[in-house]
């Protein structure tokens, strides 16, 4: 059939639509704890400021998440069989670990939050078996004075 516009010197061309539909699965990813206390992890994750980061198979990984995380996080990305790509969002966090000569018993986490820095005092693994023990003994010792008494 001559299409009136060319003369019928052009070609005519016929699209089918398909539309395919899928449910991305997703899922929650734990990467290895790293040397910061839980006391810490926890303030850092309720008041930090994250910043957000989309990573896909192809993207080279920033220098922050190469280190620890880097081989788990390249092999997530990898694309399975059957699929296209992969897409994952992170968010990170820079938090500075400090201790201070004149305060040995102390460990100073900096990490930034809405409102600028913020700095959390916690007692160093050494003060806290040192407390651990005092209270033990202590228990001990209360434990020894009943028995004694009664």
């Amino acid at each position: 059939m001559p299409h009136k516009r060319c003369a019928g010197t052009g070609r005519t061309v016929t699209w089918t639509e398909g539309v395919i539909t899928r449910t991305p699965s997703t899922s929650e990813v734990k990467l290895p704890e790293s040397g910061v206390f839980y006391f810490a992890r926890q303030q850092v994750r309720e008041r930090g400021a994250w910043a957000p980061t989309k990573l896909t198979d192809n993207d080279p990984l920033y220098d922050q998440l190469t280190k620890e995380f880097g081989p788990i996080l390249t092999t997530l990305l990898l694309p399975h069989q059957q699929e296209i790509a992969r897409r994952a969002t992170a968010r990170y966090l820079r938090l500075a670990r400090v201790t201070v000569a004149e305060h040995p018993h102390r460990v100073y986490f900096v990490f930034p939050t809405d409102r600028g820095p913020e700095v959390l005092v916690l007692p160093s693994q050494k003060r806290t078996w040192q407390l651990t023990a005092v209270v033990l003994g202590v228990l001990v010792l209360i434990a020894l004075v009943v028995r004694f008494v009664t």
